[in-house]
């Protein structure tokens, strides 16, 4: 048998020598949705968007071949509770892999459905951490009108009271994306979360280009300073103990709170003029699993599919070692690729010895 101590060693080894298995994957569970979004990048209007997705027998197969370092999924869509058999899927990776924490991405349009899984999950397993991205972007009337669902906002509060109201292994956070719709709006936004809608658990992140969306121009000036007011604004509240982000009283929680300081400067210093900061580690420790089965380094790199899984007996390791995979990696390398994706970042921070005192101080000032 297998000891705690031999697992972590093995993580340890491979995030920072070997970097050969996957720490974290995001899973698009689904591209459907029943919001419309002004700033997703998700083309709606293409007839293929919604065909193919991976059934329950085969995510049951790929997660089995996921290495034994994958510590975090993030099931996100379109919108993943869409999929009636999210419990299921998430009982999978459970059983299947050795995550210790599960993230979800979701517009709170489904309180019940959220609720139910989270209590179906903690349920199942006496140690998984569950983390709730609910999105929210702007006051009540404009939130609904931007992501096209009335009462949405409403929805989300109910949501995040519910999960709040839950076992400390569950934590949901709002997440406010900083966009062309918003960014002359955040410190109207943040107060009202804040104060009226009693919001103690705020992160952010800011809009990118992908897919089909592009950011105007002459807004991007815009969306940097308020996305700087709005992490500093976080980080000085956090000091306060006014907002709580993630769980203090683990280890993984106080990483990911120092991680997402760094990463708010990191993103700040690249986004309005692109620059190399570090090494990437997409396609080695980070990676993407579309609805249909792609695997991708990134969502970035949009051109630069792995593999698919249908095509390798849904055999996730068997891509992920492939030739295919070793010359994308050698590509994000050599090219110093360089993004704002924050979902990558957190793995190339943890990775990289550079963060290494900034993170241990975190863990031991607790």
């Amino acid at each position: 048998m297998v000891t705690k101590k031999a697992k972590l060693l093995h993580v340890l080894n491979n995030v920072y020598f070997k970097k050969t298995e996957p720490v974290s994957i995001v899973h698009f569970l689904t591209n459907r949705c029943n919001a419309r979004c002004s700033f997703c990048f998700i083309d709606f209007d293409d007839p293929n968007t919604f065909k193919n997705e991976l059934s329950l027998d085969e995510i049951d197969k790929f997660t089995k071949s996921l290495g034994k370092s994958l510590l975090n999924v993030n099931l996100t869509g379109g919108e993943p509770f869409a999929r009636k058999d999210i419990i299921e899927i998430a009982k999978l990776y459970i059983k299947n892999t050795t995550v210790q924490s599960i993230y979800v991405t979701t517009n709170a349009s489904l309180p019940d459905r959220v609720e139910s899984f989270a209590k179906a999950i903690i349920d199942f397993d006496k140690n998984i951490e569950l983390t709730f991205q609910i999105s929210i972007d702007d006051m009540p009337e404009e939130h609904n009108r931007v992501r096209k669902i009335s009462n949405l906002f409403e929805s989300c509060i109910d949501t995040y009271q519910r999960l709040k109201k839950m076992d400390k292994r569950v934590n949901p956070i709002v997440s406010i994306t900083v966009n062309h719709e918003n960014c002359e709006n955040i410190e109207k936004i943040f107060e009202y979360l804040t104060v009226e809608c009693k919001v103690n658990s705020i992160k952010c992140t800011i809009v990118r280009d992908e897919g089909v969306y592009k950011t105007p121009d002459n807004k991007k000036q815009k969306i940097f300073q308020a996305y700087s007011w709005l992490t500093s604004k976080i980080k000085e509240m956090q000091k306060k103990e006014r907002l709580n982000n993630y769980n203090t009283n683990s280890l993984q929680g106080k990483l990911h709170n120092k991680k997402d300081e760094i990463s708010w400067e990191l993103i700040k210093k690249m986004y309005l003029k692109p620059k190399y900061i570090s090494p990437c580690h997409a396609g080695s420790l980070f990676g993407i699993v579309t609805a249909s089965g792609l695997v991708y380094p990134c969502e970035i790199l949009e051109n630069k599919i792995i593999g698919d899984l249908r095509e390798h007996d849904m055999d996730f390791m068997k891509i992920w070692k492939s030739s295919t995979a070793t010359k994308t990696k050698d590509f994000i390398l050599k090219t110093n690729c360089n993004c704002s994706y924050e979902c990558a970042l957190t793995y190339n921070i943890l990775g990289n010895w550079r963060y290494q005192p900034s993170l241990i101080s975190s863990i031991l000032k607790f």
